[in-house]
């Protein structure tokens, strides 16, 4: 028998579920194999359906990663890029520095980006933002983990969730062997967020002897795609205040 098993594995591996790329995806990949056509839909992977990437991204990415000399620093390069794709090109890599994109960067991700994040935060909010207290991430998945393994430190910590919900969320909770608190949307309203929804859930959660730690908010919605007003947004950063709840 290996030494790495069923039985000595992390068992909150074993009972962690991750619906878009569970049973149905691999049933949906069984048929494929056998020939019939499938169209997946578990995820949002819109190359994969035939949408052509937008170009801006690519061209900017490409001057970033070429060495200045066959890029930006080329003598014909305003006859391969536009203009506003090599100036924003030369910001990036001034940014990034003489490494290169090749090249590790600060622990929270590259200081320039960190600004530009600050920046908008303090633009759309109208509240200073600092870039030290940003961290980039490559996905928004690895910044969930992130956040989730710096709040759960026993069995019964526990994360309050909307129900439905996008499964990375009850995924993470359950591999780190913490406990999830859904709390149900209100369809006939929209897919709403009541305030007395979560004061039951909280109440339901302590009655089962949980700890809970942080509320995760999903806006806009996934999968059901409403987007919270002003009203319901206010009664929730309310309710995580009065309750000592971290808000995710």
């Amino acid at each position: 028998e290996y030494a790495w098993n069923e039985t000595t594995m992390s068992q909150s591996l074993r009972r962690m579920q991750y619906a878009v790329r569970g049973e149905v995806v691999m049933r949906a990949e069984s048929l494929r194999a056998e020939g019939r056509e499938i169209i997946f839909t578990n995820v949002g992977n819109p190359h994969a359906v035939k949408q052509k990437p937008i170009t801006y991204y690519r061209q900017v990415l490409a001057l970033c990663d070429l060495p200045a000399e066959c890029g930006v620093d080329h003598p014909s390069v305003e006859q391969m890029f536009p203009k506003d794709v090599i100036a924003k090109a030369k910001e990036y890599k001034a940014a990034i520095g003489g490494g290169g994109t090749g090249s590790y960067s600060h622990s929270q991700g590259i200081k320039g980006f960190r600004d530009h994040v600050a920046n908008f935060i303090e633009e759309r909010d109208g509240h200073p933002a600092f870039a030290g207290d940003i961290f980039l991430t490559n996905g928004a998945s690895t910044g969930i983990q992130n956040v989730l393994l710096s709040l759960m430190s026993g069995n019964n910590d526990a994360v309050m969730i909307p129900i439905p919900q996008y499964p990375i969320y009850s995924a993470l909770i359950a591999l780190m062997g913490g406990r999830q608190v859904g709390y149900a949307l209100d369809e006939s309203a929209g897919w709403a967020v009541t305030k007395s929804e979560l004061e039951k859930s909280l109440a339901d959660a302590k009655a089962k002897g949980f700890t809970v730690k942080a509320l995760a908010l999903i806006n806009p919605g996934n999968p059901t795609g409403q987007v919270l007003d002003r009203e319901p947004l206010e009664a929730i950063c309310r309710f995580c205040s009065e309750n000592g709840i971290v808000l995710l």
